[in-house]
C-alpha cells in the first residue's frame, strides 16, 4: 500500500479509519462501516451466500459426470458450489482501494457422534484471474475519481502491472486456495474501474467427505483513500488498519 510519504505530488491521502484501529459496526453482523477522522462511512456488506449440491446441478444438465467428478464421487465425497455476496458502498469522495474477502472452510460431522471429519478442501476457485488492459501512464483522459483520487490509483497498482504478449495489465481481481481450505479474492481498484456497488462472479466448488456439513467463516478486509485537507501526519499518527479484518461472519453452506 502506497504510504503518505509517496503521495507528495497530490493531496490525497489514505484515510485514517476510527479511532482505536476497530471498525465503526453497523446494524446487523452482515455488514460494517469503515469511518475516516471526518466522519465518512464506507459501507462493507457481507450477504448470506448462495451454495448448492455442484454435482446434483451437474446432473441436472447431463446424465453423465466428467471423469474427475466422478472419481470423487466415487471416493466418497460431496461438491459444493459456494457463491458469495459482497457489496462495497464508498462516501461521498472516498474510494475502496483494495478489499480482500477470505473464506476459511469448516466441516462437522452430521451427527455429532465425536467422529473426526476430514478438512474440505477448495477443488476450483472463479476467477483465478481478471485482468485489464493497463492504462496509458501519460494519457490525460479524465478519471471518474476526479484527477488526485486518479493519481493515488495510479500509483498504488504500479506493483500489480505485468505484460502479456507485449501488452501490460493490472491484476484487478485474483482468486486462490485452490487445494486448500482457505479461498479467498483479492479485489484492486485501477484508474478506470471502482470498487463500488455489488461484486459478482465469485465462486469456489468445495470438496467435503460425504454426508458432513459445510459452513465458512467469511473474512473481509479493505483500504480506502479519502480526498481531504488534513495535514500528513494526521495519516501517518492514525494511519489505516491494515489487514485487520473489517467484517468476520460465518454462514452454513450445507443443506
Amino acid at each position: 500500500m502506497a504510504s503518505a510519504d509517496d503521495l507528495d505530488s497530490t493531496t490525497v491521502e489514505l484515510a485514517p479509519i476510527a479511532l482505536g484501529g476497530r471498525p465503526v459496526k453497523a446494524p446487523g453482523e452482515d455488514q460494517a462501516d469503515l469511518v475516516t477522522v471526518l466522519g465518512k462511512r464506507n459501507r462493507v456488506r457481507l450477504g448470506a451466500p448462495r451454495y448448492g449440491d455442484y454435482v446434483a446441478e451437474l446432473l441436472s444438465r447431463s446424465s453423465t459426470l466428467p471423469r474427475e467428478i466422478e472419481e470423487l464421487v466415487q471416493q466418497g465425497y460431496d461438491l459444493h458450489r459456494v457463491r458469495p455476496s459482497l457489496t462495497l458502498l464508498p462516501d461521498l469522495d472516498c474510494v475502496f482501494v483494495t478489499a480482500e474477502l477470505s473464506l476459511e472452510l469448516l466441516t462437522t460431522p452430521r451427527v455429532d457422534d465425536g467422529t473426526h471429519v476430514a478438512p474440505p478442501i477448495a477443488y476450483e476457485v472463479k476467477p483465478t484471474v481478471v485482468l485489464q488492459e493497463a492504462y496509458n501512464e501519460t494519457s490525460t483522459t479524465s478519471s471518474e475519481f476526479g484527477t488526485d483520487i486518479g493519481k493515488l490509483l495510479a500509483k498504488v497498482t504500479q506493483a500489480n502491472v505485468e505484460e502479456r504478449n507485449g501488452v501490460r495489465h493490472i491484476q484487478r481481481i485474483t482468486g486462490h486456495g485452490v487445494n486448500y481450505s482457505e479461498v479467498g479474492w483479492r479485489l484492486r481498484a485501477t484508474p478506470d474501474h471502482e470498487l463500488l456497488g455489488d461484486v459478482l462472479g465469485l465462486e469456489a466448488i468445495i470438496r467435503t467427505p460425504a454426508g458432513a456439513q459445510l459452513s465458512g467463516q467469511f473474512r473481509i478486509t479493505a483500504d480506502i483513500a479519502v480526498k481531504t485537507g488534513l495535514d500528513k501526519w494526521l495519516t501517518q499518527h492514525f494511519g489505516p488498519r491494515g489487514n485487520t479484518p473489517a467484517l468476520s461472519v460465518t454462514y452454513p453452506l450445507s443443506g
